[in-house]
């Protein structure tokens, strides 16, 4: 779970809590038990949100090195290929074989 939605996930239960103790002075002020269940409802949706989002971080992380390896084979080989093309061929030549760079 990010820190961030942890954070604000405690200090609202925190003071849900604390208002729900102290809910007979504050129902003047406008709070009553229907606002604090739907509060934790919430509270409770965002979690299950948050735990979606950390799986499919991590499912993203393991594709994501799955795509950098083989972004590295290719670059290796297209590497290599090129070397030999540079090292057989005149520069006037290389673009012929795709090349595309002189240096």
């Amino acid at each position: 779970m990010s820190k961030t939605i942890d954070l604000q996930i405690e200090k609202s239960r925190v003071l849900i809590d604390g208002i729900r103790k102290n809910l007979g002075v504050l129902e003047d002020k406008g709070f009553n038990n229907e606002e604090l269940d739907l509060m934790c409802q919430e509270l409770n949706a965002l979690k299950a949100a948050n735990d979606e989002c950390d799986a499919m971080r991590e499912q993203l992380s393991a594709k994501v090195k799955n795509m950098n390896s083989i972004l590295k084979r290719v670059k290796d080989v297209f590497a290599e290929k090129k070397r030999i093309i540079k090292g057989y061929y005149p520069q006037e030549e290389w673009i012929r074989y795709g090349v595309q760079d002189k240096r």
